[in-house]
C-alpha cells in the first residue's frame, strides 16, 4: 500500500470506528456523537496523560458518545509542526477523522518569543481558526498554563490575545490560564502542572461545560477519590494509550514513511505484501471496545452524590 493510500485508509478506519456526527450547531455546546480533535504542543499532549478533561467531559455528557482524539505533539506551535516523511499535517488528521470540534491549544511555547512575536502569534492562530472552520469543525480556544517564575515569558499577554480572538470570532474559551493563575502550589517548576494540579485546573477550566455536574476531589496523584469516577479516568487513560499507538507508531517510516520498500516492511514470503498496514487495523476493534467502555462507565456515574 502506498503511503498516501495508507493515510486515506486511516481516515476510512476512523470513520468506520466512530459514529456519524450531527451537523454543527451552537459553538458553545457539545453534541451527541461529536468527534473532538485536540491540537497543540507539549501542554496539550501532557493533558492526555492525566485524562481529567476527557473524564469530566464524558461524565457531564453521558449518552453523548463523545470521542476525544488528541493529535497534539510536543514542540508544535502555531508556526511549526515538524513531522516525519509522509506524515499527515494536524488539519489533515482532523479532516480524516471527520472531527466536528477542533480544540486549539497553543500559546505557552510561543510566549517565549516575547511581546515582539505576539502579533504574529495572533495572526497565525486566527488562520488556524479559519482553516479549522473551513473543514467543517466548530472551534474552541485554550489559554496556556501560566509560567510563574522570575524572568517568565509574557504568557498572560498571549492568554489575553487568545481571549480577544475568541471574543471577536464568537468562540468559546477553555481558560486554563485563569484556572491556574495565582496558585504557586500548582507547579513544581513554574511551567508544568503536578498531577493533582492538572485535575484541579481541569475542573475549573471545564466548569462551563459541566452542566451542573459536580466532580469529586482528587488526591495528590490526580486520582479521583470516588471509585466510579476513577474507573472512568483509567478507562480514558487506556484508550488514550491505544489512540497514541494507532496514530503515532514509533516505526512510522516502515508504515508509511520513506522505508516502505525495505524487506522488513514486507512479508518475508511475498515481498509484494505489506503486512504493517493490515496489522495496524487491529487497533480499530480495540478502540471501539475502549469507547464502549468509557460510554458505559460515564452512564453509570451518579454525579449528584459527589461534592467538590
Amino acid at each position: 500500500m502506498k503511503p498516501i493510500l495508507w493515510i486515506l485508509a486511516c481516515g476510512a478506519l476512523w470513520a468506520r470506528w466512530t459514529l456519524g456526527a450531527e451537523p454543527p450547531a451552537r459553538a458553545q455546546a457539545f453534541r451527541t456523537n461529536d468527534i473532538i480533535a485536540v491540537l497543540g504542543g507539549g501542554s496539550a499532549e501532557a493533558r492526555s496523560l492525566g485524562a481529567h478533561g476527557e473524564t469530566l467531559l464524558t461524565a457531564a455528557h453521558p449518552g453523548h458518545r463523545l470521542r476525544i482524539l488528541n493529535f497534539a505533539h510536543a514542540g508544535d506551535t502555531v508556526f511549526s509542526q515538524l513531522r516525519d516523511v509522509n506524515y499527515p499535517t494536524p488539519l489533515q488528521q482532523v479532516a480524516q477523522a471527520k472531527a466536528t470540534v477542533c480544540i486549539l491549544d497553543f500559546g505557552q511555547s510561543e510566549a517565549y518569543g516575547g511581546l515582539d512575536r505576539l502579533d504574529a502569534f495572533g495572526e497565525r492562530l486566527e488562520q488556524w481558526v479559519l482553516d479549522s472552520q473551513a473543514i467543517g469543525t466548530r472551534v474552541f480556544l485554550v489559554t496556556p498554563v501560566p509560567v510563574i517564575r522570575e524572568g517568565a515569558p509574557p504568557v498572560e499577554a498571549y492568554a489575553r490575545r487568545i481571549r480577544e480572538i475568541a471574543h471577536r470570532r464568537n468562540l468559546p474559551v477553555i481558560d486554563v490560564f485563569e484556572a491556574a493563575r495565582s496558585r504557586n502550589d500548582l507547579s513544581p517548576d513554574g511551567r508544568t502542572l503536578t498531577d493533582s494540579a492538572m485535575a484541579r485546573v481541569a475542573r475549573l477550566a471545564w466548569n462551563p461545560w459541566m452542566h451542573g455536574v459536580v466532580s469529586p476531589q482528587t488526591d495528590d496523584a490526580g486520582r479521583f477519590t470516588d471509585p466510579s469516577w476513577e474507573a472512568l479516568r483509567q478507562a480514558h487513560l487506556e484508550r488514550n494509550a491505544l489512540w497514541k499507538g494507532y496514530t503515532r507508531p514509533t516505526n512510522w517510516a516502515f508504515l508509511a514513511g520513506d522505508r516502505t520498500e525495505q524487506p522488513s516492511s514486507r512479508d518475508h514470503r511475498d515481498l509484494k505484501i505489506r503486512w504493517f498496514p493490515t496489522e495496524m487495523e487491529q487497533f480499530v476493534p480495540l478502540l471501539q471496545a475502549a469507547d464502549r467502555k468509557t460510554d458505559a462507565l460515564a452512564q453509570r456515574l451518579n454525579p449528584t452524590e459527589n461534592t467538590r
